[in-house]
């Protein structure tokens, strides 16, 4: 009799999605989600709660499903085992890798739609705000477990969430072949379907975990957060997420090709694979491995592989329905690091210097870039406002532009969009320098991923003032996380965003309020977006 009360007992409790395992308190922890029963981890540091590791939000996009849009996981029987990462998507060996996780290479494989939660307290009514990490990568490489936020963000008391999502040729590939079969007409943006699977499959299953799928925070680093971005402004992807976080980019400042530009795509790779047109083109895309689709695609520079308006995933520029105000009305907390690209042209990764070594060299650069517009006059405008003395000032001198242009303009540009359009927007500015090889980096690119996971790089070397930092940085996170704001307790008063004196957080040796470094040559940039914007709407 008491055998029976308990596996009714069990039943009832596996209804509501919360599995309590048979045995000893150290026993796995399993839940059910809408798939089926998953057994996930124990983790030391979350004891009442866990971590579940490689689960399927949805069909794996192999074969037919090459280049479609994401269908539903498929049931499974019995438990699934949620105790290892799934594979990354398919992409290209990175520089990155062994500074950044001490490995040459990671395991990549096309059935990669898999997502990691990690949860403090298991119960469904625990009602935690929960947090979505999107990875960045240049949305050609990377995976869910860059950087190991979960456990460490989970402590804070929130239900962590990281995803893959499909990458490079996969991801972003555009052809009039694939329009031909979407009922939108659309093709490319398969990335950012991807990530509102993902989404949809938090709004569904998160309460099971312990999270409040109405308290849900989306954030990103790099093309991970130009990708949260884009999703602002997209409507498939209305209502999914509360607020959001977006380090080191953002999607304001970006112009992206309409369809029909990033359809030749299509046509290129096809002529790049040896496939000749007309009926049965697409099968035999569909029928070659990833490994040999992958790399025709590396071998073509001109392959434009982004995100696309396709009049449906992103219906306009994003960069125009934010000036419309035309977003996602959400809370934000954005910013930037204050020598964002100095990393890459470092050997540290892999990379190598190729930027401008001389002052004609720094002029000519900018005329490339600038020239085109206002009659030849922005380039000179954008040298005044970051004038270039001497060829040995000419490096650092691109460098602080460059950053500048790619990314603090852009930043500052989301947190005043946000704000006109009556919603709470914090900035900040990254400037933590580190010792050893990465002092003269200063505040580079990805170096706070850092100090909110507590994971440091290969070759960083520990300050005293890392733990500090590292603290106050993962309280800052944690607050905006559950409630839209930064403040808190214990915590250095950081300012919501102004339009008319808009004050940025500095993160560094020092915290607190400051202007932000150089808005004053942001005009030009300014100028530059607009020209390029006025040039897609004519």
């Amino acid at each position: 009799m008491k055998r029976a009360l308990w596996w009714m007992l069990l039943a009832a409790v596996a209804g509501t999605g919360w599995v309590m395992a048979a045995g000893t308190a150290a026993a796995p922890p399993r839940v059910t989600v809408s798939s089926g029963v998953i057994q996930g981890l124990r983790v030391a540091d979350l004891p009442r709660g866990g971590a579940f590791l490689g689960i399927p939000y949805a069909a794996q996009p192999v074969g037919a499903l090459r280049w479609q849009a994401p269908q539903p996981a498929p049931r499974w029987e019995g438990v699934r085992d949620a105790s290892r990462y799934g594979p990354a998507c398919p992409q290209a060996p990175s520089g990155w890798l062994p500074e950044m996780l001490g490995v040459e290479k990671i395991a990549t494989d096309e059935a990669c739609l898999t997502l990691n939660v990690w949860t403090p307290e298991m119960h469904p009514k625990a009602k935690l705000p929960v947090f979505v990490w999107v990875h960045g990568g240049g949305n050609v490489e990377g995976a869910g477990d860059w950087p190991p936020l979960g456990v460490t963000l989970a402590e804070q008391g929130m239900v962590v969430v990281s995803i893959e999502y499909r990458l490079g040729v996969f991801g972003f590939l555009a052809s009039p072949l694939l329009d031909g079969e979407s009922p939108h007409h659309a093709s490319g943006n398969y990335g950012h379907l991807d990530q509102i699977a993902a989404l949809r499959w938090v709004q569904q299953n998160i309460e099971r975990f312990g999270g409040d799928p109405g308290a849900v925070t989306i954030g990103g680093q790099s093309s991970g957060a130009l990708d949260v971005c884009n999703l602002m402004a997209s409507p498939p992807a209305a209502g999914l997420f509360e607020r959001a976080i977006l380090q080191s980019g953002v999607c304001v400042d970006s112009v992206y090709p309409t369809l029909r530009e990033a359809e030749t795509s299509g046509a290129r790779l096809q002529k790049d694979l040896g496939i000749a047109p007309g009926q049965g083109a697409l099968q035999a895309l569909r029928d070659l491995p990833a490994e040999r689709v992958l790399e025709a695609a590396e071998a073509d520079d001109d392959l434009d592989l982004e995100p696309v308006v396709d009049g449906w995933v992103l219906p306009q520029q994003p960069a125009i329905a934010f000036a419309q105000g035309k977003q996602a009305r959400v809370a934000v907390l954005a910013g930037s690091n204050a020598n964002e690209v100095s990393i890459f042209a470092s050997p540290i990764v892999g990379g190598h210097s190729s930027g401008p070594k001389t002052v004609a060299e720094y002029r000519a650069w900018l005329q490339r870039k600038f020239g085109k517009y206002a009659n030849g006059k922005l380039a000179e405008q954008v040298f005044r406002e970051y004038p270039a003395a001497s060829d040995s000032d000419s490096r650092r001198t691109f460098e602080q532009m460059d950053t500048d242009f790619d990314f603090g303009f852009g930043a500052w540009l989301l947190a005043d969009e946000t704000a006109r359009a009556g919603q709470p927007a914090f900035l900040y500015d990254f400037t933590y320098a580190g010792g050893g090889k990465f002092a003269e980096l200063g505040a580079f690119h990805s170096e706070e991923c850092m100090f909110l996971s507590r994971k440091y790089w290969t070759s960083w070397v520990a300050e005293p003032e890392d733990a500090g930092l590292s603290r106050d940085m993962i309280g800052y996170w944690a607050r905006f996380v559950k409630t839209g704001d930064p403040n808190g307790r214990g915590l250095p008063p950081w300012p919501a965003w102004k339009s008319e004196d808009g004050r940025a957080q500095e993160l560094g040796q020092r915290i607190g309020p400051e202007a932000v470094p150089r808005v004053q040559g942001f005009g030009v940039f300014q100028d530059y977006l607009h020209y390029r914007l006025e040039k897609v709407t004519q």
